[in-house]
């Protein structure tokens, strides 16, 4: 082989021309020179020696030595032989920098903490009590070591007097607690229409009364939901302690009746008879003007007009505990002035459960009862076992790849879900049974089943959607409960569950004929309620109906209209000033006594202004709900109305909060302070 020395810019390079290279040692990796940038693309590794390295050039196939530490030799050659490969060299160059910089800060370790940044004591007081608050643990917490050892691990501080205490983080709920009250009792003020909801639930041998409110945005349309209350009630569930501890958490947030649309509750008869008793609702403007409109059934004389109506419930025979009676105080009229409650509509939702689950076990029919109960008792034992046994859990889960859950009667829809998610898995089930040894279900059972979901699948999906809280609307009643009994009627291929579905139709009419029978005045606040929601109008009322319940929403918008201007003369008035024109308007009174139209000209203008704007809005095709922007009347009847939600869901869940924080190992905690809790928790 031929060797030889050539000069390049004052430096020797050794050149060695092969024509066979030996191969290349694959045993060191490219990445440990710092010029990767330069192989593959102009070099190719023949083979290293120690520090020294041999490369071959990619377009002359020269071998060059270099070091593993310089990459002179190699850039030499390219500025010597091969000049147009410059600026590509500088290029790669560029790139490897840039992506060895990303790499470097992905892999560079963050510190904990710095420790030139201090944390201040104030600061780790909030954070403690956030983190209490919010994951519902005791106070106590604060004052576990391993808790602190954590904070002092995270924070670098050494001292632990600034760590908060039990005694502190109680003054600061306490505080807290107090500045929830103060913003809702403020925001409150700042609505006009409110809405309520309350029930009862015991915990730990001790009983609370949870109450919410809600009320909507006027610009966003969008609602919000705050904790009233979780208060301690002492003594029986009777109405006259209800009433008491209702009023007693209203007047905490100085929350007046006239602004609560209504108060949602369960249909329990202890809430029933409270509102019954003490609610003052103002005058029933529908039932007033019924002689004007003429009774909107179409059975009864249409030239009878009778005030005298009876509720639906009313008709039936109540059982009463004589015990009750005889225990229960008389109520002076001094009691009765002490407590006043709002206006009252029963959850929608737990009626359509009611129906679902106590309804339709008084069905007669021989054959469906034989059938329900031959498919139910079977599948009971299946879940029954999957709930008691771990090894057949398991045997179900290897099988099926899935859990099933098992009906709970205080859980709505649950009997529906359970009975669903076995029919979507039926071949494995059916394999499950034959491993667990269970008594098959037949053919005809099966069918059942699947006729069983088909008839209450509607009755759920209506269920889910009024328990809707964000973007629930008490004028979403009315249009569910049609298209659901619509929809039962018109189901066919019933071989088994027709009596099933023929029972729940009936329990609609019965328990919802306010919303069939559109002359009830139990009906005016879902009816209005509805209408003034652009996505229902009139649309779903019979045509029997209609002329009525238009008229109906035309008088809610004129005397709404009156309303607010009222409110604005009243405040015109306030507001003026004595200088100005108006000021002695008394004085030259007596000129227009002659005058006796003036009052009739200004009610016509009121009246023929309201009912042009709201036959504008019946008119719109618009369904958004942000049209009611161009419509102020129908907005403010909107918004008086619909506030309102048709499920008593949000006390309820609530109560899903509560337990976990009213826990059997927490049976000490105090009633305030367990009340303080839950309202903080929901403010943030």
């Amino acid at each position: 082989m031929d060797r030889f020395l050539s000069t390049t810019s004052n430096k020797r390079v050794c050149l060695e021309k092969v024509d066979d290279p030996p191969a290349v040692d694959v045993s060191a990796p490219l990445s440990e020179f710092k010029f990767q940038y330069l192989f593959d693309t102009f070099y190719k590794l023949v083979s290293i020696n120690g520090d020294k390295i041999k490369a071959s050039c990619q377009n002359c196939h020269k071998v060059i030595t270099a070091y593993k530490t310089s990459s002179g030799n190699l850039l030499s050659h390219i500025k010597s032989q091969h000049t147009f490969l410059v600026s590509k060299v500088e290029d790669a160059r560029k790139r490897k920098n840039e992506s060895t910089q990303s790499t470097s800060s992905t892999f560079i370790q963050s510190k904990i903490y710095d420790s030139t940044k201090k944390v201040s004591k104030d600061k780790i007081n909030e954070l403690v009590f956030n983190y209490i608050v919010n994951e519902m643990r005791p106070l106590i917490t604060c004052e576990k070591r391993s808790f602190r050892e954590l904070i002092m691990g995270l924070t670098g501080i050494k001292d632990t007097s600034i760590l908060p205490n039990r005694i502190q983080i109680k003054a600061q709920l306490t505080s807290r607690y107090g500045l929830y009250v103060q913003m809702l009792t403020d925001l409150i003020q700042q609505h006009n229409y409110i809405c309520a909801t309350a029930d009862i639930w015991s915990s730990n041998n001790k009983s609370f009364m949870g109450m919410t409110c809600h009320m909507i945005n006027e610009s966003t349309y969008e609602r919000t939901s705050y904790i009233l209350g979780c208060r301690r009630m002492m003594g029986s569930h009777n109405y006259i302690n209800i009433a008491e501890m209702m009023t007693d958490i209203t007047e905490t947030y100085k929350l007046d009746h006239s602004k609560i649309t209504h108060t949602v509750t369960d249909n329990a008869s202890n809430f029933c008879k409270s509102f019954k008793t003490f609610s003052k609702p103002l005058p029933d403007v529908h039932q007033i003007n019924s002689c004007t409109f003429g009774n909107f059934n179409e059975d009864s004389d249409a030239g009878n007009c009778s005030t005298d109506t009876a509720d639906d419930e009313d008709t039936n025979l109540n059982l009463v505990d004589v015990y009750e009676v005889l225990s229960t105080p008389v109520i002076s009229d001094t009691a009765n002035d002490n407590f006043s409650l709002p206006s009252h509509i029963t959850c929608c939702a737990h009626t359509l459960n009611l129906i679902a689950t106590r309804d339709i076990s008084s069905i007669d029919d021989s054959k469906y009862k034989k059938m329900s109960e031959l498919s139910f008792q079977k599948l009971q034992s299946f879940w029954n076992l999957l709930s008691r046994s771990t090894v057949a859990s398991d045997k179900v889960f290897e099988i099926c790849g899935c859990k099933f859950p098992v009906p709970i009667m205080t859980r709505w829809n649950s009997l529906f879900d359970a009975t669903k998610k076995v029919l979507l898995h039926k071949t494995e089930v059916i394999k499950a049974f034959e491993e667990l040894r269970l008594t098959k279900l037949k053919a005809n059972e099966w069918d059942f089943l699947k006729e069983y979901c088909n008839v209450m699948e509607p009755l759920t999906i209506s269920l889910d959607k009024m328990q809707c809280e964000k973007k629930g609307f008490l004028g979403y009643v009315a249009p569910i409960i049609l298209v659901l009994r619509r929809t039962l009627i018109l189901l066919s291929n019933l071989k088994y569950c027709r009596p099933l579905c023929i029972k729940i139709v009936q329990s609609l009419e019965k328990r919802f004929a306010y919303l069939f029978d559109l002359s009830l005045p139990k009906s005016k606040s879902f009816v209005i309620a509805s209408i003034s929601h652009p996505k229902f109008k009139l649309s779903w009322i019979p045509v029997r109906y209609i002329d009525s319940c238009k008229q109906l929403f035309l008088t809610e918008c004129n005397e709404m209209y009156t309303n607010i201007s009222d409110i604005q003369k009243k405040t015109a008035v306030a507001s003026g000033d004595d200088d100005s024109d108006n000021s002695d308007q008394e004085y030259y009174s007596c000129l227009h006594e002659h005058t006796n139209n003036g009052s009739s000209a200004n009610d016509s203008r009121i009246t023929n202004f309201s009912c042009v704007q709201a036959l504008t809005f019946l008119n719109s095709p618009k369904k958004e709900i942000s049209v009611l922007e161009d419509y102020p009347i129908v907005k403010q009847v909107f918004l008086k109305y619909n506030t309102t939600i048709p499920s008593s869901a949000p006390v309820e869940r609530l109560f899903s909060e509560a337990i976990q924080v009213l826990t059997h190992r927490r049976n000490r905690l105090g009633d305030k302070t367990f009340e303080m809790l839950l309202c903080c928790k929901s403010k943030n």
